[in-house]
């Protein structure tokens, strides 16, 4: 198994590849009852994630109304509570519509 995607170097991604994490990253959190997900969930370091990886995570969390939740269950979630929205937008789309407060709020373009 190779490095996961969330710990991936994404230097050179461009809104295909991020739209793709940010897909990944949704059924993550989405189903984090799923033992696997939760075993992932539990082991996620926030300090080897791009600035990009953690506003995900953060909008994620806080776009299904989990922060609370998940940071009870999972002690190691508490630093995606102190992330700053990102200084550049994030494009997730060529054609961004805006529709996710809480990506808006990461500046994260849906």
């Amino acid at each position: 198994m190779g490095t996961p995607l969330y710990y991936q170097d994404q230097s050179s991604w461009g809104s295909d590849e991020f739209s793709y994490l940010n897909s990944y990253l949704n059924r993550l959190f989405l189903y984090s009852e799923d033992a696997d997900k939760a075993a992932a969930i539990s082991t996620l370091d926030y300090s080897r994630m791009s600035w990009e990886t953690q506003a995900l995570i953060c909008a994620i969390i806080n776009h299904y109304d989990k922060a609370s939740e998940l940071k009870t269950e999972y002690p190691n979630l508490e630093p995606f509570a102190r992330v700053a929205p990102l200084e550049r937008p994030l494009f997730l789309n060529e054609s961004p519509v805006d529709i996710f407060p809480a990506y808006k709020r990461m500046n994260i373009r849906y």
